[in-house]
This record gives C-alpha cells, structure tokens and sequence, in this order.
C-alpha cells in the first residue's frame, strides 16, 4: 500500500508543478491564454489539490492522534508552521526583490496573515489538524455515524461559508472535506468496497458527470461548489480505487513535501533563464520547468536532510531526526 499512497503522491506533484509552469492563468507562468495546454490545466483543477488534501487524511489515518497532545500539536507546527514562515518568507521576499517572478505577495506585514502564494495549503492544513485533534479528543470520528454528521457539517461550511481568508481559515474550509474524505478512506476500510467494479463505475460516473456539467474548464473556478466537491471527492477516491503503483511516480512522491514548498523557486528559476537565453519555445519551456520543478527540491532536501538545523527550518524535521531523507510515510501529504 506504500507504493500505492506514494505513486498518487508523485501524480500529485506532477500535476502541481505543471500548473505552476504554466500558470494559474494568463498572467502567470508561461502565460498561456488558450489552446489544449490551457485547458488541461484548468481542467486539472478538480483532482490537483483535493488529492493532496486526500492524500493528508488517508496517511493520518495510517498514524493518527495518540493522545498526546503537546506532541500533536508542536509537531504539527513544526513541520508546517516553520518551514511556512522561512521558506513561505523567502519566497514572498524574493518575488518583491525580483523582476520576472509575475506576482506579489502583498505588504511585508500581512505576509501569512494573508497567505503567501502556495503556501496557504501549509497553513490551511495546520488549521485542519488543529481541528482533527479538537475532533478525536471528543470522539466525534470514531463511529461511522458520528463521522458521517462531521463530514456533513464540513461540507456544509465548503458550500457556505466564504471570505475568511485570514490566517488561512478559508483554506482550511476548503480542505476538510476531502481531508475526512481520505481519513474515512482508512478508518473504515473503504478500500475493500472500492475495489468493486460496479463502485468503481459509480465514482467513474459522478466524476465524468460533474465535469461534463460544468463544462469547459476555466482559469481560477469557483472550487466551493457541489459539482467540484462531488468531481474532487469522486476523482480522490476512483484514483485510490486502481490500486496504481509506479516506481517512477512513488520516486516523486516521497520527496512530496520538499517538492511542494520549493517548486516554485526552480520553476522561475527555468524560467527567467530560458528568457534570457532567449530560448523560450513553449515545449522547451514546459519540459524544462516541470524537469526542474521536481528534481530540484529532491536535490535541495537532500543537502538540507544532512544537517539537523537546516532540516529543521526547511523541512520541519525534528532536531532529534537523524541525518538524511525524511521517514516513509509521515502524516501529511504532500507534506513528506
């Protein structure tokens, strides 16, 4: 089953940094306006960040809440709260420093207080744990039928609730229904039943029904909406549902967190370099930022694993971790 969560944590990277490369729209990236490639990646909107998010709550279930809760809680700040505000800080730092970068982060004194670029997934998500703990430690996630009214009420608060962007608590709004969606995943064993042929045709169903519905993909949708929930839920669980292992892909995937926060850095790197080489054909563009994207933060946690310091502060590792690449299976994704 590690291969499995692993591989569908490297589609996930993959997936990720294509969209960073070629942009969230028109105005970032690539700047890519029309055509295939824009629509593909607008499309890739219904999986991309609820898999992630999927993915967070099926490998907490592997290893949840133990009861203690001081270590819960500081270690969930420490693996997403420091590498946020240095790694996040050097980022909006550098994009307010730089030519070239297409974005701002804003006024210095709102970073992360307003979520910094990509990383309000990072803070979302702590958020999300904080929550989790508040949950188990009232044992409301025990029984299917408790779950059932919390996952409910979740969703209730996706489709309603907007505007509170602050500290990333809109975000996290955004995140707790598939979150739950893949804790229940593991909680309750639904691996069993989703291997089925007739559930896998009903998901496969759901997911082609919804997109279709909302038709052709669009830069920046709406992503608090029914169609999206019932597509990102149903795309989550028809994934995990094929049992795909690849060692290529699971090579990706357990450098997932490392790739997540630094991403970004080598993708603007690529491209900023290519324009001034003058060599920037989309193709080259594309393969070049998504190659650099993914390899360059398995490079750079590599360097940052050998020393318990900068682990720490880049990565989120304990001091008492020992020297090297993270352990298997930690207790987010992409958050390695």
């Amino acid at each position: 089953m590690n291969l499995q969560i692993e591989t569908l944590r490297g589609l996930a990277c993959l997936l990720l940094v294509a969209y960073h490369v070629v942009g969230a729209d028109a105005s970032f990236g690539l700047q890519v306006a029309d055509g295939p490639l824009r629509w593909l990646n607008d499309g890739m909107a219904y999986l991309r960040m609820p898999l992630f998010t999927f993915l967070s709550g099926l490998v907490y279930g592997l290893r949840p809440f133990g009861g203690n809760s001081q270590a819960f809680l500081s270690g969930k700040a420490r693996r997403l709260l420091v590498p946020m505000l240095v790694v996040g800080t050097t980022f909006a730092a550098l994009q307010a420093a730089m030519p070239g970068t297409n974005s701002s982060a804003g006024p210095w004194y709102l970073w992360h207080v307003w979520p910094v670029a990509h990383f309000w997934f990072v803070e979302s998500l702590f958020l999300v744990f904080v929550l989790l703990w508040a949950l188990e430690r009232a044992a409301l996630l025990k029984t299917g039928q408790s779950f059932a009214v919390v996952f409910a009420l979740a969703c209730g608060l996706y489709l309603s609730v907007r505007g509170w962007h602050w500290f990333g608590i809109e975000g996290a709004i955004y995140l707790l229904p598939y979150f739950l969606g893949g804790l229940a995943a593991t909680r309750f064993s639904l691996r069993v039943p989703l291997a089925k042929p007739w559930v896998k045709a009903a998901l496969l169903v759901c997911a082609v029904g919804a997109v279709v519905w909302m038709g052709v993909p669009v830069s920046n949708p709406d992503r608090r909406t029914v169609l999206m929930l019932l597509s990102g839920l149903s795309l989550c669980l028809l994934c995990l549902s094929f049992g795909w292992a690849n060692r290529h892909l699971a090579g990706i995937g357990r450098h997932s967190y490392a790739i997540y926060l630094f991403h970004v850095f080598f993708t603007a790197a690529s491209r900023i370099a290519l324009d001034r080489l003058q060599m920037d054909a989309m193709p080259i563009d594309l393969v070049a930022g998504v190659v650099l994207g993914l390899a360059g933060p398995m490079v750079l946690e590599r360097l940052a694993s050998r020393f318990k310091w900068s682990a720490t502060l880049l990565l989120g590792k304990s001091l008492r971790h020992r020297v090297g690449v993270g352990a298997k299976l930690p207790q987010m994704a992409p958050a390695n």
